[in-house]
């Protein structure tokens, strides 16, 4: 992937996402395809029982992460992620899902 070519693909029903390789090339940008809201609050306690994330950052629109790879994510309260530290889009595609997989349940009603 390149630039600013936007890359789709359906991994689940409930989550189809967009990835995009930032200018920089160091980090994919991912976002829903759907409108998305999370209580950044429920996300926090849903990651503190994973042990597989560290949490770096919470305030009421992000959440930073770390797994045991030393990938970064930065969540935000309307599903945008910025991954980093990830060796390519495959890698960037599943460090997403798994966030997402947790995530998920702490989505709360468009607005």
């Amino acid at each position: 992937m390149v630039g600013n070519q936007v890359k789709e693909e359906q991994e689940s029903p409930s989550a189809p996402l967009l990835l995009r390789l930032c200018s920089e090339k160091t980090t994919f940008e991912v976002q829903m395809q759907q409108r998305i809201h999370f209580n950044m609050d429920e996300v926090k306690r849903l990651f503190e029982a994973k042990s597989s994330y560290e949490i770096m950052v919470h305030t009421l629109y992000i959440l930073v992460l770390k797994n045991k790879k030393g990938t970064e994510v930065t969540l935000s309260k309307n599903g945008r992620m910025l991954i980093k530290r990830v060796s390519d889009e495959k890698e960037a595609r599943a460090v997403a899902q798994d966030v997402l997989q947790v995530a998920l349940k702490a989505q709360q009603p468009p607005q």
